[in-house]
């Protein structure tokens, strides 16, 4: 490897990393490794050190060293939590450095619902841009894991920049009546998967138009939640079916688009000057007159037909958190008028500052303080 091929990869190695916790999300991790993302860091962190040891992963974290001696949390939720806080120091280690984090897990377990906060209160004292997504129990399943879920998804959303919750009923109701339980799961990891390729899309650009991480940044740090992801299209109408099908996922609910207050979308394709003024008018149709619209522009080989189109809107809030309201008194399968959803402002939990919660965070000082990375342990 050159210098200059070097230097671009561990630019790109250093953006985005992605840190599955517990069961579910090594399970994640696993799966997203064969996909081999392109300057994207896959990291896992697990108490059951054996479940660990098989994780197709970057790196690994292990947690509870002393707590649960690598067997797992038990599904306890604060053994969970504590197990985290105690190897605090190697999150920290696999955290620092990313200027974009995903955290995802299966909330419901002891490790992942209650490691997930953790991590997130180290990126926010960090001051890393964090999106989470998790997944939530199927409503077959006992209710002390409902209980779980709901407490930990709770718990994390002041923590994180953005919160994407998806109902495990929502597999059964895509996916054949004789899938495999574990191809069902897999289905779930396609909203991290398209969030992923989207983001690394317009970062890694090096088309006619461009944008700089700083600029993304500012956009998502204005308030509010992100949505990634990105859509395909061909034929004449190509430039907007792609953009509807990156707007539009089967797991998640109807993105809110006309809330958003920043969109930066990407063209890829054989693209004529029309069909970029064309998505960009779409776009100012379904959206406010403040709304900023930043088109990026990537143009490949003359003749192909497909286009594809990488969007991520900002400032439309925790999209879509949805949880049942009364969920610890209410053994019932997830209907939509149980549920708390983005349009119901008055009911959400938004993101505060650390500095709000510095007389109950039971965790190290420097969650409440701030850290310093060039601090030495």
């Amino acid at each position: 490897m050159n210098n200059h091929s070097q230097l671009k990869h561990e630019s790109l190695s250093k953006k985005i990393k992605v840190l599955g916790l517990g069961g579910s999300g090594c399970n994640t991790i696993s799966r997203l490794s064969a996909l081999d993302f392109e300057g994207v860091e896959l990291i896992a962190a697990n108490t059951d050190f054996h479940s660990l040891s098989t994780c197709r992963a970057d790196k690994v974290g292990r947690l509870g060293t002393s707590t649960t001696n690598g067997h797992g949390a038990g599904g306890d939720l604060s053994t969970g939590k504590t197990a985290a806080e105690e190897n605090y120091k190697d999150l920290i280690e696999c955290i620092q450095g990313s200027d974009l984090l995903f955290l995802t897990t299966g909330m419901g377990g002891g490790t992942g619902s209650g490691a997930i906060e953790i991590a997130a209160r180290i990126a926010a004292s960090l001051d890393i841009l964090t999106i989470s997504i998790v997944t939530l129990p199927f409503s077959f399943e006992a209710e002390k894991r409902k209980i779980i879920a709901y407490e930990a998804t709770i718990n994390l959303q002041p923590f994180t920049n953005t919160l994407v919750t998806i109902p495990n009923d929502r597999l059964v109701n895509l996916a054949a009546p004789n899938t495999p339980i574990k191809t069902a799961l897999g289905m779930a990891d396609d909203v991290l998967i398209k969030g992923i390729q989207g983001i690394t899309g317009i970062l890694n650009n090096h088309g006619v138009l461009n944008i700089d991480f700083s600029h993304i940044s500012k956009l998502m740090r204005n308030g509010g939640g992100v949505y990634i992801s990105i859509g395909y299209g061909q034929g004449n109408e190509r430039i907007i079916s792609a953009i509807q099908n990156a707007l539009i996922h089967p797991l998640l609910e109807k993105t809110p688009i006309h809330q958003a207050q920043g969109i930066i979308i990407k063209l890829t394709g054989d693209l004529k000057i029309n069909e970029i003024d064309l998505a960009i008018e779409y776009l100012k149709e379904k959206v406010g007159e403040n709304t900023e619209i930043i088109p990026v522009v990537e143009q490949t080989k003359p003749g192909d037909d497909q286009v594809m189109v990488s969007i991520l809107l900002t400032g439309i809030g925790a999209t879509p958190l949805l949880y049942q309201d009364n969920y610890k008194h209410k053994p019932t399968k997830l209907i939509e008028q149980d549920c708390v959803s983005v349009n119901n402002k008055e009911n959400l939990v938004y993101s505060k500052s650390l500095d709000n919660y510095e007389d109950t965070l039971e965790v190290p000082a420097f969650l409440r303080k701030g850290y310093n990375s060039n601090k030495t342990y």
